[in-house]
């Protein structure tokens, strides 16, 4: 798992990507709108109160509010200040919304909520269990929680590429099924839904890996080791990258 140094230069790296994050986020924006309509299969009460973590630009808010016209308050939270301000931006003419600057690992907010939802933030956390947990404790009685997180086989073809140039692993440790549901709790539930994005090669992956700001590894590979890897993914072009989404539910 990273670290609280590895998590502060993190959201740096998000923050700098603010401005073009949209631009590369295609499998995000997938899984924002998946995330979505699973929201709208729940029995929130008209009035919801929302608590949102990690909302970067405001993909997953924007697609909740426009499926849940019901939803009472919508509080968007996010480490990195630009996302938020993007969020804002996206959002400014819906009354219903309150974007905020927060560290979702431990949200400086009372409660109680009806929902709390988030998309792709808590891979991000150094101590995931003790997010949920706290998360749990947020909820409003009858109030559920609902996040996508990513699994252990995330870019499974890049670890492939990698462990084939002799290089180990550099990126965060996705959990397996077993530790989200531990983590998770009693009541909570775990799925998993592969998401598939296509690139042309793996000079594209990268890319929209540094687009979005989520290309931060504790440990850089040396270049040499880098262009090994890359020429071994690039071996079965166009290059198909796997993001082993995790859906946990709790109530």
């Amino acid at each position: 798992m990273l670290t609280r140094v590895d998590k502060r230069a993190v959201a740096g790296r998000f923050a700098a990507a603010a401005g073009g994050y949209d631009a590369s986020a295609r499998v995000q924006a997938r899984i924002a709108a998946a995330l979505a309509d699973r929201l709208t299969a729940l029995p929130l009460p008209d009035g919801a109160r929302v608590l949102e973590i990690g909302c970067g630009t405001g993909l997953l808010t924007a697609a909740a509010l426009a499926r849940l016209p019901h939803v009472g308050t919508w509080l968007a939270s996010d480490i990195a200040p630009a996302m938020t301000a993007r969020c804002r931006q996206r959002l400014a003419q819906d009354p219903r919304l309150t974007v905020a600057v927060m560290d979702g690992e431990a949200p400086a907010v009372a409660g109680p909520f009806d929902l709390i939802c988030s998309s792709l933030a808590l891979q991000w956390f150094p101590d995931a269990g003790g997010a949920l947990a706290r998360w749990r404790r947020l909820l409003a009685p009858g109030g559920v929680l609902l996040v996508a997180t990513l699994g252990v086989d995330t870019f499974a073809q890049w670890r492939a590429a990698l462990a084939a140039a002799g290089a180990p692993w550099a990126g965060p440790a996705y959990p397996d099924g077993a530790s989200l549901s531990r983590w998770l709790g009693a009541g909570g539930r775990v799925e998993r839904q592969d998401f598939v994005e296509h690139h042309a090669d793996a000079h594209h992956f990268l890319r929209s890996l540094r687009g979005i700001g989520a290309d931060y590894a504790p440990a850089r590979l040396a270049p040499v080791t880098l262009r090994r890897a890359m020429r071994l993914l690039d071996a079965t072009r166009p290059v198909d990258i796997t993001y082993d989404v995790r859906w946990l539910l709790a109530s």
